[in-house]
């Protein structure tokens, strides 16, 4: 069960991470722009309020389509090569010789791989194989539209949160150093978690979101002396 759970993670960790980077970030920077600026703490709230509701569908439904368009475009070299392949196949295992030359092959390893080999041959194998080779990847590894469309709603969501908060139940002035505090925090671990699954340095991976989010939240303050 664990370990289905983790492999389900796997595959949605890269939309978990952007989408509740990208609501920590963007908001905070709202937020702090609004407060800057000289908005009260209504205004504070409601202008978080309307980003995180906004961003979160507009990410979300951006996630689905750019996710579909590349599933569409893999069907689409599906089908434009099992018609290439029906029509000439000597020509699609030439393709298919010529590619693994390029790979480093020599003839001689080749002719051994199709002699010892007849799924080399196969029509489902050429087509797969050429369709992997033009497009870059297998269907095994497309990401699920509906799935991370859901993981990046919700991401971004709880990562907008958490700069509104503070506004909500403090002082503006207090409210901006808190929720800047927790921001920071909330990226550094953000940042620790993504290395369970990366295998890279916590520390450096989650100063490296702080930067990140640092540098926007600043860029969200001067605009806002700026303006005031």
């Amino acid at each position: 069960m664990a370990t289905k759970i983790m492999q389900g993670l796997r595959k949605v960790v890269r939309d978990m991470v952007f989408g509740m980077q990208d609501g920590l970030i963007s908001n905070l920077g709202l937020v702090l722009g609004v407060w800057q600026g000289g908005g009260g703490k209504f205004a504070i709230v409601l202008a978080g309020l309307a980003s995180m509701f906004a961003g979160a569908f507009s990410m979300s439904t951006g996630t689905y389509l750019a996710a579909k368009s590349q599933r569409e475009v893999y069907q689409h070299e599906i089908k434009s090569t099992a018609e290439q392949l029906e029509r000439n196949p000597k020509a699609c295992v030439g393709e298919v010789k010529t590619i693994l030359r390029r790979e480093g092959l020599g003839e001689r390893e080749i002719r051994l791989l199709f002699q010892n080999s007849k799924k080399y041959s196969h029509p489902k194998f050429v087509c797969n194989y050429l369709v992997q080779r033009k497009v870059g990847i297998s269907e095994q590894k497309f990401d699920s539209p509906l799935k991370n469309a859901v993981a990046m709603f919700f991401s971004f969501l709880l990562g907008s949160l958490v700069p509104i908060l503070p506004f909500v139940l403090l002082a503006n002035g207090t409210a901006a150093v808190i929720a800047s505090s927790l921001t920071i925090m909330a990226l550094f671990l953000l940042g620790w978690a993504k290395t369970h699954f990366t295998k890279l340095n916590p520390f450096k991976s989650g100063m490296e979101i702080v930067l990140v989010g640092v540098g926007s939240g600043l860029v969200g303050y001067l605009v806002g002396y700026v303006l005031s």
